[in-house]
């Protein structure tokens, strides 16, 4: 027989949910031939889960090791839907005084929880940090423990235990916040551009933008003759350039404060054609049938430019 010790805060609703993972995992996690059953008490201020488990037949290599692996996945379970969203929100609080951000937190959150499902950029270590891997990195602490020692504190075990784990979910929720910045400061310049717009005066009826191959785009008026913008084309020419095309292309559309703006090949641009939307609005249509979209990326030739 094998005994285990899981030791929790006495707060119902944490022993609550950990009574429910428990159930759900009895009922859908077979360990035959090892049972494990449990009793539950309160102890010295805490909330006592004891286990007990034995193995129909002579433990093996493989089921010496079950009962173990049962409690450790359920700590781990419980770790994830109670401690770490309680400690998500102890991070973000911090954060949001420092940035006076507290009225916002319903807002940001969406992209604190996105961030920390989600994350695919791999930390220091080369190992990506998404929900189910941080699942398996408490999961092996938590066996690991339950070798050395057969009770378990969680609240210790949180504490001290889970460092690194809670460092690079620290860096998460950093990234949640920052995120979520960059789109509140892009909604105000959008904002200021669309406000630009609607006091400018229009230079074009219609503008044709087409991606091209020599260069990202080529800007065509309404009988189909390019318009050259002789320093956003010296501008877009620049291999070294770190600022993104499209950033140039939204300035030279911005000049130009065309009544329409058509986007050729808009399918493949499903960013693009969102972004100069959110700015120009009901000015923006989008084409894919076109000589030029069914060509699908004609070259052009810059020296002797080819109407549409």
């Amino acid at each position: 027989m094998q005994t285990f010790r899981v030791l929790l805060e006495n707060v119902p609703a944490h022993c609550g949910t950990y009574r429910s993972i428990l159930k759900e995992m009895t009922e859908r996690v077979n360990t035959a031939p090892v049972r494990v059953t449990y009793k539950e008490e309160e102890q010295d201020g805490y909330y006592l889960f004891f286990f007990q488990s034995w193995c129909e037949e002579e433990y093996d290599a493989q089921t010496i090791d079950w009962a173990r692996a049962f409690v450790a996945l359920s700590l781990a379970e419980w770790i994830m839907q109670v401690k770490e969203p309680e400690i998500v929100e102890e991070m973000a609080e911090d954060l949001l005084q420092a940035e006076q951000l507290e009225e916002e937190w319903a807002i940001i959150l969406p992209y604190i929880q996105r961030m920390c499902q989600e994350q695919e950029q791999e930390p220091a270590g080369g190992e990506l940090f998404t929900a189910t891997t941080r699942k398996a990195n408490v999961y092996r602490k938590a066996f690991t423990y339950l070798e050395q020692d057969r009770t378990i504190n969680v609240l210790g075990f949180v504490r001290f235990r889970l460092q690194d784990h809670w460092n690079e979910l620290f860096e998460l929720v950093e990234s949640g916040i920052d995120e979520y910045l960059e789109d509140k400061q892009y909604q105000e310049f959008v904002e200021l551009l669309r406000y630009f717009i609607a006091v400018q005066e229009t230079k074009q009826e219609v503008v044709h933008v087409v991606p091209s191959v020599d260069k990202p785009f080529h800007l065509y008026d309404k009988k189909g003759d390019r318009i050259w913008l002789d320093q956003l084309d010296a501008v877009l020419s620049m291999d070294e350039q770190n600022c993104r095309d499209e950033d140039y292309l939204v300035s030279a559309l911005v000049t130009l404060a065309p009544e329409s703006i058509v986007l050729h090949m808009a399918t493949e641009r499903a960013g693009l054609t969102q972004t100069i939307r959110s700015i120009f609005d009901s000015r923006l249509s989008t084409c894919q049938s076109c000589p030029i979209c069914l060509a699908d990326r004609r070259v052009l030739d810059v020296h002797n430019p080819t109407k549409l």
